[in-house]
């Protein structure tokens, strides 16, 4: 998996797989998504580069679900239940070859807002991942669906892409 800060990777590298899903997610608003991510270590203080990370991502109807449910290699078991704005992804995952589970919570206030809540819980303890993602507008010229990095001096900088192989 390759990530470009720990926050992110706490997010969507430990997310969970695509699997038989028992619920589907709302669909959020096309286009480009801002999100302000915190993570929390065991202690419950903020990791080192893990506090109000802000990325950008390019969201389209075929890779919008992949940004919540990503990484199918690591995840043997995954659920989703909820209907409205209020849905939980559960599953059984490893990383590194270690056993982890992942509880998310995703509540829609709109298409275009959505807040997210992780507990990965690992043999090395617990991180609370916290995410505000924000629709923005039109993805920027040059991204493709899917694609997500960070803002540089105004320019977009491409950090992966959901899609790619290992990509998220």
């Amino acid at each position: 998996m390759k990530m470009h800060s720990a926050a992110m990777l706490a997010v969507i590298g430990c997310g969970v797989a695509h699997a038989a899903v028992a619920a589907r997610l709302p669909a959020r608003e096309p286009g480009l998504w801002q999100s302000t991510t915190t993570v929390l270590g065991a202690d419950g203080k903020p990791l080192a580069n893990a506090q109000n990370v802000v990325t950008v991502s390019c969201v389209d109807p075929s890779t919008d679900a992949k940004f919540f449910t990503s990484d199918e290699n690591t995840c043997s078991s995954v659920t989703v239940a909820g209907a409205g704005a209020k849905y939980v992804i559960d599953g059984s995952c490893t990383q590194g070859g270690k056993p982890m589970s992942i509880h998310e919570t995703l509540d829609y206030a709109s298409a275009r807002s959505v807040a997210l809540k992780a507990v990965i819980s690992s043999p090395a303890g617990a991180m609370t991942v916290t995410s505000q993602l924000q629709w923005q507008g039109q993805c920027l010229a040059g991204m493709e669906p899917g694609d997500e990095g960070s803002m540089v001096d105004g320019a977009f900088s491409k950090a992966d892409n959901i899609n790619d192989p290992g990509g998220l």
